[in-house]
């Protein structure tokens, strides 16, 4: 059973004063079904059943999609807590009511309902912005449905990027929007805040007040493995959307430079920090928005005291332009164990594969013949591993023993007379 509009508003009650993941997904749950009942838009819906709107600086993600956002519990509530806060410090100093323009809003407009529905008369104006008739004529029936008609919301069916107010003399206390995906990529939030901030008042904030972009040099994909940090290539506050209003986008390009070290074994980590509003924070691991991107080891050079070059490129899906060192080759006289010297598994090729790998992630280049290669196929085929995980673990183990070790835990079949048969393979298809 569903819950009522009481127990909506006990839910949203908890919602903006729980401690940060305290709260229950299930309570969520039936905070998004109670929404989509009031709204006809259902997170259960197909999205390919709801269309998104591509526009010139990045896609509009789709109504249900928008509605689906609400799901993730810790965004969610960060997001809602902070735009309340925000809300109670202008009250705090603000004689006059506090001006909010909300872009982006989706469905249910979930930064604001809750707060709206469990409180009475705040002294706020509120003027709500999205691209999509389908959500302003959602958020017509959460206004009836909460009886919030006294605040005289004003709603825009517009792309934000281009909104203008009515009179260019209007100005804003809070500006948000929550239209980004992680790094910030493909949807419009750098070019909304580059356009709106031009209209937030002087001591005003915008929502969220720091989104920051760090790259990290990392052994592992497990975000408790070490890791070094590198550096912060972009971050979207006040000051950067200030700039960008003013055309100025030095901020898009920035560049990092590897420390001096043998970065062997090492990849690079991006990262995506939200400071929603003061010491309310998203991290890495706590909802979409914060997942970490991993580099292959494949596609990175680290090499010391060389730069990685961030740039920000938007056509109509935004998205960073990354250019590692390019490789300094070298070759010597180093000479590879033949395939027939094998390690504790008596497995033929697997010791010069793997002392391959180690020497190109020191810069050395080698040549491998098709037969060899082809050869060596077998061998990941026959162990029942993919080429791809078989490569990427080479690169990223530094002794071979600890390698056979992995394969060994990989493999279900590793018995004497399944070796040999490896071996036999392996050498009727060198010589083929």
């Amino acid at each position: 059973m569903g819950l009522s509009k009481s127990q909506f508003v006990d839910v949203a009650q908890v919602l903006l004063s729980a401690p940060k993941g305290a709260i229950d997904k299930v309570d969520i749950k039936a905070m998004v079904d109670y929404l989509g009942t009031v709204t006809g838009i259902f997170t259960s819906t197909d999205m390919n059943q709801s269309d998104k709107t591509e526009t010139a600086s990045g896609v509009a993600i789709s109504p249900v999609q928008a509605a689906k956002c609400f799901e993730e519990t810790v965004r969610t509530q960060l997001f809602a807590q902070g735009v309340a806060q925000a809300i109670n410090d202008c009250i705090r100093e603000n004689e006059a009511p506090v001006r909010i323009l909300y872009a982006g809003t989706g469905p249910y407009a979930t930064l604001l309902i809750p707060l709206l529905a469990v409180s009475d008369n705040l002294p706020v104006e509120i003027t709500l912005i999205d691209i999509h008739q389908e959500n302003i004529d959602a958020v017509h029936k959460l206004i009836n449905h909460f009886n919030l008609g006294h605040y005289h919301i004003r709603t825009h069916h517009a792309d934000a990027t281009l909104w203008q107010p009515q009179s260019s003399q209007e100005r804003f206390d809070i500006i948000i929007s929550e239209t980004m995906t992680a790094l910030l990529k493909r949807e419009p939030q750098v070019y909304i805040f580059k356009h709106l901030v031009q209209f937030l008042a002087p001591e005003g904030v915008l929502i969220p007040q720091q989104v920051s972009l760090k790259a990290w040099l990392t052994q592992g994909e497990n975000k408790d493995e070490r890791a070094e940090l590198l550096g912060e290539f972009f971050c979207l506050d006040k000051s950067t959307s200030l700039a960008l209003s003013q055309e100025d986008l030095s901020c898009f390009s920035s560049c990092l430079t590897i420390p001096d070290k043998d970065w062997s074994g090492y990849t690079v980590k991006l990262t995506t920090d939200i400071q929603v509003y003061g010491d309310l924070r998203l991290t890495e691991g706590d909802c979409s928005l914060n997942i970490a991107f991993h580099f292959s080891p494949y596609d990175v050079v680290l090499a010391a005291n060389e730069t990685i070059q961030f740039d920000y490129v938007a056509p109509s899906s935004p998205d960073f332009s990354i250019v590692f060192p390019k490789g300094k080759w070298q070759c010597s006289n180093y000479e590879l164990p033949t395939s027939d010297d094998v390690g504790r598994l008596g497995l033929v090729q697997l010791k010069r594969s793997f002392q391959r790998s180690f020497m190109i992630k020191r810069g050395e280049r080698f040549e491998v013949p098709d037969p060899e290669w082809h050869a060596e196929l077998v061998i990941y085929d026959m162990l029942g591993l993919s080429c791809a995980e078989v490569t990427a673990k080479m690169f990223a183990l530094e002794a071979f023993a600890d390698f056979e070790l992995w394969i060994e835990e990989n493999t279900v079949d590793i018995s004497h007379i399944k070796v040999e048969a490896i071996n036999d393979a392996f050498r009727q298809r060198l010589h083929v």
